[in-house]
């Protein structure tokens, strides 16, 4: 995948900034960037990506909430989708499993862990979500 059309989602600019240096990185550079929820889903629905990475813990529309709309969206449903989240608890983890995402990161997250699901993913393309 040439260049990859990735929107992070998170309420605090300073994680915005952190996913955005680790991304530019590791090579990916068309970035966008939402600070809420619904601000996620408008511009899911205006253009093209190719992956997103979102905050669990945001005020008016959480993570599992942007999750739960893009599944249900015949047009996103198979978009891959990285939940970021300081919650480690496994309630926590098997909902977000069953809504859908692709990944499940903890905060503070490594690197390495951040590109590696960010390179699976897209590497595969549409056939992660197809399979499930």
């Amino acid at each position: 995948m040439g260049n990859p059309k990735i929107l992070i989602t998170d309420d605090m600019p300073s994680m915005r900034t952190m996913l955005k240096s680790i991304l530019i990185h590791a090579g990916f550079l068309n970035l966008v960037e939402a600070d809420n929820g619904h601000a996620a889903i408008d511009l899911l629905r205006e253009s093209r990506f190719d992956l997103v990475i979102c905050d669990w813990d945001m005020p008016r529309m959480s993570g599992i909430q942007v999750l739960e709309t893009i599944r249900a969206d015949d047009k996103l449903q198979k978009m891959p989708f990285i939940m970021v989240t300081a919650n480690a608890d496994r309630d926590k983890v098997t909902q977000a499993i069953n809504a859908g995402t692709d990944g499940y990161i903890i905060k503070p997250l490594q690197p390495e862990t951040l590109t590696g699901l960010v390179n699976k993913l897209l590497g595969a393309g549409e056939s992660v979500r197809a399979s499930t």
